[in-house]
């Protein structure tokens, strides 16, 4: 598996990060570490999952009928 999909989330959170410093408008992100940690561990919990399930099928693909 390629890490390209966590290489450009992150890239595109710092992009919209900067776009919105230099706007002067609210970054859209929870203010508090508590709100953090929640988007930490629902994207985390996201990328778990998917990992899961391709390998699942890469499994179900081996397995001759």
């Amino acid at each position: 598996m390629t890490y390209s999909k966590v290489i450009w989330g992150l890239v595109l959170s710092f992009v919209v990060g900067f776009c919105c410093h230099l706007a002067q408008i609210p970054v859209p992100s929870p203010p508090v570490l508590s709100g953090a940690l929640l988007v930490f561990t629902m994207s985390s919990g996201y990328w778990l999952v998917d990992r899961y399930l391709a390998a699942r099928a890469a499994r179900t693909e081996q397995v001759p009928a």
